[in-house]
């Protein structure tokens, strides 16, 4: 995944790690898809899919304090080319790596206790297609944006 790099500088970063899994599939002890938030430290990772299966690309967290939802918006850019591209609910503990997601000065950072709201980006790709696509996320959370292209290898 390519991020704009105007984003690892501060504003408002990203954090992507781990792979992405197909829905209902375990793919092994500690691999799952990126738990990403508003304001985290950034690592980039591809993702690989099955063709025709669901596939988790990423965990949206966006929390208060609280650990309540916050108002988030999300709006794909570039639209895959060879496949659809769906936003769920979910929830999440706001971990990635066996750590927590926010640093211990952030008012969330008590929130990795439990689970939290998230939206979910999940892509399929079309019935029978293999090889290369590409998609842009648009993430819009408490008046930062930032943008993430995903290229997603299927076969």
């Amino acid at each position: 995944m390519r991020l704009a790099q105007g984003m690892a500088a501060g504003l408002g970063g990203v954090l992507l790690a781990g792979g992405a899994w197909a829905l209902g599939e375990e793919v092994g002890e500690g691999v799952g898809a990126p738990v990403i938030a508003r304001g985290a430290p950034v690592s980039q990772q591809g993702v690989n899919a099955e063709a025709g299966h669901r596939v988790v690309l990423f965990h949206f967290v966006h929390i208060d304090g609280a650990c309540r939802a916050t108002a988030a918006a999300i709006r794909v850019t570039t639209p895959p080319a060879h496949g659809a591209f769906a936003i769920e609910a979910g929830e999440e503990r706001p971990w990635s790596d066996g750590r927590p997601l926010f640093d211990p000065a952030d008012p969330r950072a008590h929130c990795g206790d439990r689970l939290v709201p998230t939206r979910d980006g999940v892509y399929t790709s079309a019935p029978g297609f293999t090889g290369h696509d590409t998609l842009t996320v648009e993430f819009t959370e408490a008046g930062q944006t930032f943008a993430d292209t995903i290229d997603i290898s299927v076969w």
